[in-house]
């Protein structure tokens, strides 16, 4: 399977945590914003969803929304999602099509926690649906600085290394990180889950 065919035949394009995505639906519905729970300051649509792929080699960089995030398998080879637990503990699970192998055909990652991916070895890409609710907006995403999540985070350090670039690196900016709120989320990076 060819990733760059895939990417143009779905009319994906680059996405700020790595690989590329395209929006594919946004309910029609939208829920106020003193409707939602705490944290979200303006209006949301009820769920949204897009395509993800990631190639060979990309990751999808080490990041966190206030959303529950569902991830599905939909093709190519398995991915790998890793994620950091409330308690600082790294875990990780492979979404795939060999169920009967131990990969799942979705999978949830709770909101508020750090989390990133990328394809298993021998996966020339993976493509994947993820699905939000309340709906997804660019100011929920708020990516991890290496130096402050491996100071907070002492037991996930093989995670981190893995799915957050150095800080020397270069790295997307769409919210404030040292401890201040995430692009008006209301997640902050000093392990407040609000």
């Amino acid at each position: 399977m060819d990733p760059q065919h895939l990417i143009d035949h779905l009319g994906l394009v680059p996405h700020p945590e790595g690989g590329y995505y395209r929006r594919t639906y946004c309910c029609g519905h939208t829920l106020a914003a003193q409707d939602l729970p705490c944290g979200f300051d303006r209006p949301r649509p009820v769920s949204t969803a897009i395509l993800f792929l990631l190639r060979a080699g990309q990751y999808s960089r080490l990041h966190r929304i206030r959303q529950d995030e569902l991830w599905h398998f939909h093709l190519g080879g398995p991915l790998r999602l890793a994620w950091i637990d409330r308690d600082g503990r790294s875990h990780e699970t492979l979404l795939g099509p060999e169920i009967l192998n131990g990969q799942v055909l979705q999978w949830a990652v709770p909101g508020g926690c750090w989390f990133g991916a990328t394809p298993a070895p021998g996966s020339a890409c993976s493509l994947v649906g993820c699905t939000v609710a309340p709906g997804f907006d660019f100011s929920d995403l708020c990516f991890g600085s290496r130096n402050e999540l491996e100071r907070r985070y002492p037991l996930a350090l093989d995670c981190i290394r893995e799915f957050c670039p150095s800080d020397a690196a270069q790295a997307p900016h769409l919210g404030h990180m040292e401890g201040a709120s995430c692009g008006g989320s209301g997640l902050r990076t000093d392990g407040d889950r609000s």
